[in-house]
């Protein structure tokens, strides 16, 4: 079911604000996202910086590890991993592969963890850098002190092999092995003053950065913060506008739809409505156990040239309107009408174990309805009414013209019981009356001939046994 709603001019400005209160929104988001990017680049910035120096220090001390073990131990593989990180460091041995994570620990008998990558020198790391100048410095001057540190610590290292300085730092003095001055000269105090110079501009360079990149990122914040205060303005005026001018739209489309499911109800159950409103698309359910009823009013053409079109139909409004009001008393659910024909079922849409019982009731109840009908509008209107239980199909029919329908060899089996039976007479199926016959007086017919059903036995309903359920 399609609504069409009328546009007006409140209609019409709720969609100029909603337009705006999107594009305002829109350009908050590029830009917000413009600072995001901002921000992320700040924190790649601190990262990489604390990246750098985290080698520098991390090289140093790892010098510091293998210099120390060779001193102790003697043992030649030390001192080649020794070299191997001042070539590294330097940038004329290849750099290894996440060289910044965990690397010396993980070396063990000349295996390595990870593979290698070209060769970059710290420096030059350094300078591809976005640092202030004072970093700049901080990072040399740790650079600066870890080289003067080299020295003492392969002046160790040539004493622990026996080897001395000429004075030209060329170590072409032999000698005997001085394992005591090389371990002096490792685990000296001077050695670790000289390690405390090297760490010092190294946290003073992570400081800088924090400090720099902390306010890089507060004047990103109060950036962002402009923004979201600009875009609640936005969306605040824009709500407030786009309530105002959509109050009565919403009204009206409320008014609407109230007045769509009072005509759905006219015309569906209120269970189909419901599922109709839920989004589902086709409806159609199988019911074991149904019954249906047919009712027609005799020589009903006749009574029409009798009182003319109008009255006729005023006259079936309110007979029809009669049984309408009977409908709720026994639950039961009026399907159509085609013309003077009248068509209900019984436990559909919604089953019930009592449905052949409450049908009976109600064809009963429409006959005393009838007699009551013709001594008010002094008329001598009857009846015909042919009514089976049994299986049967249900559903809604058609797009947007559509109907809540029956189907089944039930129906058609009450249809032409009614087209058979004689006037005020309510004329049952054989499985009918046996659901009918602990309750109800019953009286067999003659078989009859019915189109497209052979030979069929029915029922008479007279009435309801003494202390039979009014249900």
């Amino acid at each position: 079911m399609e609504l069409s709603i009328k546009r007006d001019n409140n209609l019409k400005f709720f969609i100029l604000f909603l337009s705006i209160f999107f594009v305002s929104l829109l350009g908050c988001l590029f830009t917000l996202r413009y600072v995001a990017e901002e921000g992320i680049r700040y924190a790649n910035i601190r990262y990489e910086s604390y990246v750098i120096a985290t080698e520098l220090r991390q090289s140093s001390d790892d010098l510091t590890k293998m210099v120390r073990l060779y001193v102790v131990t003697g043992k030649k593989k030390y001192r080649d991993y020794y070299n191997e990180i001042l070539s590294i460091r330097d940038g004329t041995s290849p750099r290894p592969l996440y060289y910044n994570q965990i690397y010396w620990d993980l070396v063990t008998d000349g295996k390595r963890p990870t593979a290698y990558g070209p060769p970059e020198s710290e420096k030059s790391k350094m300078l591809k850098m976005d640092f202030t100048m004072d970093e700049f410095a901080l990072l040399s001057e740790a650079n600066h002190h870890s080289q003067a540190l080299t020295k003492m610590e392969i002046l160790a290292m040539n004493a622990r092999e026996g080897k001395f300085d000429d004075g030209s730092g060329s170590f072409s003095i032999p000698g005997k092995p001085d394992i005591k001055l090389a371990e002096d000269l490792v685990f000296s105090d001077k050695y670790m003053q000289q390690k405390a110079q090297i760490m010092s501009p190294i946290q003073a360079f992570y400081y800088s950065v924090t400090e720099r990149t902390k306010a890089m990122s507060k004047t990103l914040d109060s950036k962002i913060q402009k923004i979201i205060n600009v875009a609640i303005i936005f969306a605040i005026l824009s709500t407030f506008f786009m309530i105002i001018s959509i109050y009565k739209a919403i009204k009206s489309l409320s008014n609407a739809n109230n007045e769509n499911d009072i005509l759905l109800l006219n015309v569906l159950p209120s269970s189909i409505v419901s599922r109709l409103k839920k989004g589902e698309a086709d409806i159609v359910d199988e019911y074991p156990q149904a019954s249906i009823l047919f009712a027609d009013i005799v020589n009903f053409t006749s009574l029409t040239k009798q009182l003319g079109a109008k009255d006729i139909v005023s006259l079936l409004n309110h007979l029809f309107d009669e049984f309408d009001a009977l409908l709720v008393e026994y639950n039961i659910e009026k399907i159509k009408t085609i013309g003077d024909n009248y068509m209900a079922v019984s436990g559909v849409p919604n089953e019930s174990t009592d449905h052949a019982i409450r049908l009976a009731n109600y064809a009963l109840a429409m006959v005393n309805k009838l007699k009551e009908f013709n001594t008010l509008y002094k008329q001598n209107l009857q009846l015909r009414i042919g009514m089976s239980s049994g299986f049967v199909i249900a559903g809604i029919i058609g797009r947007k013209k559509f109907v809540y329908d029956v189907w089944g060899n039930v129906v058609n089996l009450a249809s032409r019981l009614e087209t058979v039976s004689e006037p005020d007479e309510i004329l049952v199926s054989e499985k009918m009356a046996m659901l009918l016959e602990d309750d109800f007086i019953l009286e067999p017919r003659d078989p009859v001939e019915l189109k497209g059903l052979g030979s069929v036995k029915s029922w008479i309903l007279k009435g309801k046994k003494l202390g039979a359920s009014s249900l």
